[in-house]
């Protein structure tokens, strides 16, 4: 032990770093330039300057690269690779590596990157966190104590005996360890290798100390970032297997109400279809589009409750049928309302019938109390009715179902639904085909 006091930094299994003078004055009478005092300070200040200006520039280009990793880097190994490729480029030492600590019988300690001379050799070597030979050298001492353990001199040291041999052949003099803490717990430790034996003074601990406080912030910020990136993944693949059975359910409904309505069978789809692109022409969002178009394919599944008698009869309706045809919307509500779509899916279905100047049915509901799903179902249900049969009538075309939508845009239609409408089909971008 040397006896020297090397501040906060110092482990006391471990040399402290010699003081010694910057220069050496050379007495001389006052007002000597050569060997006056004051020519000494002076360049005794010039170096300090200099040295400290040095230290500085070393840090800034040590964590300005090490910020720029964290920016650029998805993976925690390559993170570490590039933080101590830096440490020996920018910092000038011999080699830097990273070991995390195991939670095993023996309290090993894993290497996970390392760069410099004998990098390759981090791997073979055995080391302990725990209190054992192998644990009592820089690394075990900096996790187990949450501090910075330092060998000054690798070839005297008696802690360092596990390595020595392979250390001195790879011209390593000194060596540092400081601790990672994430969260309030050591994970792991940084340690570097000099081939100068005062390397590792109370202002490069401090420096290093303060480099390895940064990696630890960095350490966390990228497992944040894959913890959220794993949750979205997750939450994307329970949504996929959602959207499958979601479209199990809108098949199965649909199936049901053509095997209800043969006469009538694809035109939930064929309204689905036009009524997403729609929804699409209007700007509306991915997400918005696509509970449109799921709105389309289930907007009759209410006339399960219609009597097939009705829905088939090849005449028109007398006042009493045609009454109980309108009840298919509050049905169609009442089947899936329980059903949660992350769309107003029931409350769309219930207002499909509904109109802009409140002719519609069931509730008589008028202009933006009207769902935007809604009064883009209405259209796209009406253009696709006119534009196909029905047992009571044949189909009065699509160019009759254009001129009545045009016709009664802002009356009984949104007037924009109905100008996207025209847009699509009179363009050629929509067919039912």
């Amino acid at each position: 032990m040397s006896g020297h006091d090397t501040g906060p930094f110092h482990n006391d299994r471990y040399e402290g770093p010699e003081k010694r003078p910057d220069c050496e004055g050379r007495g001389g009478r006052l007002g000597d330039p050569v060997g006056s005092a004051t020519g000494c300070d002076d360049r005794c200040a010039v170096c300090r300057l200099k040295g400290h200006l040095s230290k500085v520039t070393r840090a800034f280009k040590m964590l300005s690269g090490y910020t720029q990793a964290v920016l650029r880097t998805t993976d925690e190994t390559t993170l570490l690779n590039d933080a101590c490729k830096i440490i020996v480029g920018h910092g000038g030492y011999m080699m830097a590596w990273v070991g995390y600590a195991v939670c095993d019988a023996e309290k090993s300690i894993r290497p996970v990157a390392a760069a410099g001379t004998g990098a390759e050799r981090v791997a073979e070597i055995r080391l302990s966190w725990g209190e054992n030979p192998l644990g009592q050298g820089p690394t075990g001492t900096a996790i187990r104590t949450g501090k910075p353990a330092v060998s000054r001199d690798i070839r005297t040291c008696p802690f360092f005996w596990p390595w020595r041999e392979t250390a001195v052949k790879l011209g390593y003099v000194s060596a540092i360890a400081l601790p990672l803490i994430c969260d309030d717990t050591v994970i792991g430790a940084l340690n570097v290798y000099s081939g100068d034996p005062e390397a590792f003074d109370d202002d490069e601990i401090g420096l290093l100390s303060e480099i390895a406080s940064v990696m630890s912030f960095g350490i966390v910020s990228i497992r944040m970032r894959m913890e959220r990136w794993r949750a979205q993944e997750e939450l994307m693949r329970s949504w996929r297997i959602l959207r499958v059975t979601l479209d199990g359910i809108v098949k199965a409904m649909a199936t049901v109400t053509e095997l209800r309505d043969p006469y009538t069978a694809g035109h939930q789809d064929r309204v689905g279809r036009l009524a997403q692109a729609i929804a699409e022409e209007l700007g509306l969002s991915s997400h918005e589009v696509e509970g449109v178009g799921i709105t389309g394919r289930v907007h009759d599944v209410g006339k399960v409750y219609v009597p097939i008698q009705i829905l088939s009869k090849p005449a028109h309706l007398t006042p009493v049928e045609y009454s109980l045809v309108k009840v298919h919307s509050e049905a169609g509500y009442e089947v899936l309302k329980n059903i949660e779509f992350p769309w107003p899916v029931s409350k769309a279905v219930l207002q499909h019938h509904e109109r802009m100047d409140g002719s519609g049915y069931p509730h008589g509901i008028r202009g933006p109390e009207i769902l935007l799903e809604a009064r883009i179902i209405a259209v796209a249900d009406t253009v696709e009715a006119m534009s196909n049969d029905r047992p009571y009538r044949p189909a009065p075309g699509i160019d009759a179902a254009l001129t009545e939508i045009s016709e009664k845009a802002g009356k009984a239609y949104d007037r924009e639904v109905v100008r996207a409408c025209l847009s699509l089909l009179r363009d050629g971008r929509f067919s039912f085909k």
